[in-house]
């Protein structure tokens, strides 16, 4: 009689269960509720875990390690919980699943146009006609999101780690997309599916970036192909209106090279390259480039802990001891004309007066720009500055991550060359930057370079003007990729990239793959798991690798686990005061392209997509081999990666996202005492508290109050210590 009971139960509950409903009107339930719904699977693994699938009503994702056999074209039935993740609603906690029949033909995809790109059309496919992509003519990277625009209106394209057009050129014609609208917080994205999203009936197309060659302080040559044979013409100019006119070279051919003659030196010159044949014409992006300056190319590099000088060849790296703020106020000092500074964080409390500076120069006769973070900082540079500086607070609006360079640019319009200088590196304006933490600044004597950093300065001041223009003003995701990336810098070449709209992270890992003979890797965390990718890869090719980071927890956890596996006692952790604050590498220091890579960019997601950063790529065997000095002394301090049997994460730290309260479970109730510090992205303190673990293993942190955005919480005990990634949002 029992059992009956249990079976009877057992087939009233699975009715239940299945009960069926169409998907739009299980997308008006409440998350949490159960929901049974079928469809047509419209993606495959390209998206990972993911599936999307839809009905005659509206389109859903399904989250479930379960269901990743589910494939295009398959009817399929599934029963789960209704949840947001990241206001992207979808099915996880499935409970059922099944593959009714397959290779069903695709759903029509809905006609749409960039502004209706909304909750009407999410998880459905959707199809978009005429629209023409920013970054035309470079290529697809993983992990980052293209702007395309139709009429005035635009959106954006995700590209995910190991997606099929990643490496693949963007299209510089009109074309019709094809793909999935989904949601990642306030922004809808459309998720390609392959290259057959991409449909281009142009009968020509430029199929390789625009590369620039043999640069002078009169001249340079660029390159590019097309998939037929067609023309080699450029209209270009000082400014985008492209006033100089067309350049065209005769004949034609799928390989195209023009030169540039007569030109400026330390000019910044946009160019927009075209191929026509009969009626259809292939556009590259407009694109920036400069000429060589008449300056010194003087390097100079600091660092904020100690150097090991036994490796130097010739030129001993500098350990400036407390000295970093009074460095950049004697610059301050010697600015003659211009002034324009970048600083994610700022705070004039334990070191010397850089705003007094800044007024003293403005006092006499230095026209002083500044721009600024007020996400983790109470301190505002602007009302610290006198009332005829004019400054501009960094944006605080959802869909914008951080300004986080720390640059400033100095004479950039000099008569004399000379003075046209670039300071910039990791360090931040405030005590534990310049003071403890192992930090990097490199500073640049070159008028090319000086004005390339001020064009990206006056694309987020909005200008050139003295005072910033808000209408024009563009950060973050709203900027594009309009300065020169290619340098000659005293005879040497550097590469020079803004985040996010250049690309970055492609061009680490392209760093990284360089690598011939070594690859030192110094940075404060690695979440990207391509970069990780990039760096196990030169490891199994043979290439002599050392890595230090600041804490693997704070670091993707595969990325981690791979290293330790690949590198051993090669891979370390920080072992000094405060935190490895640095985003550097150093590529075959003896090797036949010695080079640095250095600037504020962290290897992370954020960095790329989101935060305002800055670049260097310097290939120098001096600036390698200084660099060198730093790394080897870091390493000699770093520590193995510890197993911790402190902590127990197996419930680890949630809610995660948290609206700012959260509880860590510690899970072992041993009553020590513990301390909880929590970091921004940029590694600064922003929260301490001293607390003893419960019995129950669980401590409650209510008191954090803190903007929307990443944050790492580390945990410390005896020698013990631990950290976890946690988002807040509001």
């Amino acid at each position: 009689m029992k059992n009956s009971i249990l079976i009877l139960c057992f087939i009233i509950l699975s009715g239940f269960a299945i009960a069926q409903t169409d998907i739009a009107d299980a997308r008006t339930f409440s998350v949490g509720s159960s929901v049974t719904v079928s469809g047509i699977v419209t993606n495959g693994p390209e998206l990972s875990t993911i599936r999307y699938f839809q009905d005659a009503s509206a389109g859903i994702a399904v989250y479930s390690y379960d269901v990743t056999y589910f494939a295009p074209g398959d009817s399929i039935t599934v029963t789960g919980v209704l949840d947001d993740y990241n206001n992207l609603l979808e099915i996880a906690s499935v409970t059922f699943h099944t593959v009714h029949s397959s290779n069903n033909p695709m759903p029509v995809p809905a006609v749409i146009t960039p502004a209706q790109m909304s909750e009407d059309y999410e998880s459905e496919l959707v199809q978009l006609e005429n629209v023409v992509f920013d970054n035309a003519g470079s290529t697809f990277q993983a992990n980052t999101s293209y702007t395309f625009s139709f009429n005035g209106e635009s959106s954006t394209v995700y590209i995910r780690s190991g997606h099929p057009l990643v490496g693949a050129v963007i299209p510089g014609n009109p074309v019709t997309l094809i793909g999935i609208c989904s949601q990642f917080y306030a922004n809808y994205q459309l998720l390609l599916r392959g290259p057959d999203d991409i449909i281009n009936g142009s009968a020509i197309n430029i199929i390789s970036p625009i590369a620039v060659s043999n640069i002078s302080t009169s001249s340079f040559d660029l390159q590019w192909l097309t998939d037929s044979a067609a023309t080699t013409e450029v209209f270009y100019g000082k400014t985008q209106a492209l006033e100089m006119g067309l350049l065209q070279n005769p004949g034609s051919g799928t390989s195209h090279a023009i030169s540039f003659t007569g030109l400026d030196p330390a000019t910044i010159y946009y160019v927009l390259s075209f191929s026509v044949l009969n009626d259809d014409t292939a556009f590259s992006n407009v694109n920036a480039f400069c000429t060589q300056s008449l300056s010194s190319g003087e390097m100079k590099a600091y660092f904020t802990r100690s150097v090991d000088n036994s490796v130097s060849t010739g030129t001993d790296a500098i350990f400036l001891d407390d000295l970093v703020d009074d460095t950049l106020i004697n610059y301050i000092n010697r600015a003659t004309e211009s002034i324009d500074l970048t600083i994610y964080d700022f705070n004039p409390a334990n070191i010397s007066d850089i705003a007094g500076a800044l007024n003293n120069a403005h006092a006499n006769g230095v026209e002083v720009r500044a721009i600024f973070d007020t996400s983790w900082t109470t301190v505002n540079l602007g009302q610290l500055l006198s009332p005829g500086i004019n400054s501009l607070p960094a944006p605080d609006l959802a869909e914008y991550g951080i300004m986080h360079n720390k640059f400033v640019v100095f004479d950039a319009d000099a008569t004399d060359p000379d003075k046209a200088i670039v300071w910039t590196g990791s360090t931040n304006f405030e005590d534990v930057n310049i003071n403890t933490f192992a930090n990097n600044v490199i500073i640049v004597h070159d008028q090319s370079l000086a004005r390339a950093y001020r064009a990206e300065f006056n694309e987020m001041w909005g200008g050139d003007s003295i005072v910033p223009n808000l209408a024009q003003s563009k950060f973050g995701p709203f900027k594009k990729d309009n300065t020169p990336h290619e340098f000659i810098i005293g005879g040497n070449r550097v590469e020079c990239y803004f985040s996010p709209s250049d690309g970055t992270n492609s061009k680490i890992g392209r760093t990284i793959s360089s690598a011939d003979d070594e690859l030192f890797v110094e940075t404060m965390l690695i979440t990207r798991t391509d970069l990780g990718d990039s760096i196990l890869s030169r490891v199994s090719n043979g290439v002599q690798t050392k890595v230090i980071i600041d804490d693997p927890s704070s670091s993707n956890s595969s990325v981690v686990n791979g290293l330790e596996s690949a590198l051993g006692s090669n891979f370390k952790i920080y072992g000094e005061d405060g935190m490895l604050h640095n985003k550097l590498m150093i590529v075959d220091p003896a090797g036949s392209d010695p080079l640095v890579l250095t600037g504020s960019h962290n290897w992370s997601s954020s960095a790329e997509n989101r935060n305002d950063e800055n670049t260097l790529i310097i290939h120098n065997a001096e600036m390698a081999n200084i660099y060198l000095q730093e790394f080897m002394a870091r390493f000699q301090n770093a520590l193995p990666v510890p197993e911790n049997p402190f902590i127990d994460w197996s419930n680890k730290l949630y809610p995660n996202p948290s609206q700012g309260q959260f509880i860590i479970d510690m899970n072992d109730g041993s009553g020590q005492i513990i301390e909880i510090v929590i970091f921004d992205v940029s590694g600064k303190e922003v929260y301490r508290n001293h607390t003893i673990n419960p019995l129950d293993g669980k401590v409650l942190i209510e008191d954090f109050s803190a903007k929307a955005g990443v944050y790492f919480v580390k945990l410390m005990a005896d020698q013990y210590s631990e950290t976890r990634r946690l988002s807040i949002i509001h």
